[in-house]
């Protein structure tokens, strides 16, 4: 018996869709039926237009902060495959066992650094790190025999830097002074401080004792304040 309406319900179905997709089903069905289905589908169609087109939101905020060099003092940057090029009167020197002697300024680049630069306050930074290329007022250096990298150490005051697709979890500034602007607000004065940035990706750089960073943080609290703009 169940066999039997099944196969009967099999045999209806065929028959209304030869009927529906012949030449006169066709007449019929865009006459009566797409009236009614046709909002239907096209409800569908938007809903599922709209979830195909939906971009995910951009929750991160365009900073620039102009603030003085020792406002970055204790804050450590962790570089891989980086090109430094930097000019600074180092007090200490040590390239691949190599001690410069005389304290001046000197233009100091390297290419495929891994390492870390730190800066100290006092207006000093340390580099320390090793690297494919290493160049002093554009005498080249060569590796220690049987290695790839020049070892270097240098300790000294910056007069000017570029950092480059720089990212840090976390950069803390206490007593910052100077401008910080966030997208699209104005400049915020700073007045002595505290600054939080979290997931900076960005440039820093230094010139004429201004330090300047630019690039996209996740969240900046200023004064213990987040800071965001409805994104």
């Amino acid at each position: 018996m169940r066999f039997k309406l099944l196969l009967g319900l099999f045999i209806i179905i065929a028959i209304a869709g030869l009927l529906i997709f012949s030449e006169q089903g066709s007449n019929f069905r865009e006459k009566y039926l797409d009236p009614y289905l046709g909002p239907v589908t096209g409800f569908f169609k938007g809903i599922t237009g709209k979830l195909i087109k939906q971009q995910p939101v951009n929750r991160t905020l365009d900073i620039t902060l102009e603030t003085s060099f020792n406002a970055l003092s204790g804050q450590i940057f962790d570089v891989q495959d980086f090109n430094l090029d930097v000019e600074l009167y180092y007090d200490s020197a040590i390239i691949s066992d190599l001690i410069l002697k005389d304290s001046k300024a000197i233009n100091f680049k390297t290419v495929g650094m891994s390492g870390t630069i730190q800066m100290l306050g006092d207006n000093k930074m340390k580099i320390i790190g090793e690297a494919l290329s290493v160049e002093i007022e554009g005498m080249a250096f060569a590796p220690k025999p049987n290695k790839e990298k020049i070892d270097f150490s240098l300790v000294g005051t910056p007069v000017s830097f570029s950092l480059d697709n720089i990212e840090k979890d976390q950069i803390v500034i206490s007593g910052a002074q100077g401008t910080l602007r966030v997208k699209d607000l104005g400049p915020l004065p700073l007045e002595g401080d505290r600054l939080d940035l979290q997931k900076f990706k960005g440039k820093i750089s230094l010139d004429d004792n201004t330090l300047l960073l630019v690039g996209q943080v996740e969240k900046a609290n200023l004064k213990g304040i987040d800071l965001s703009l409805n994104i």
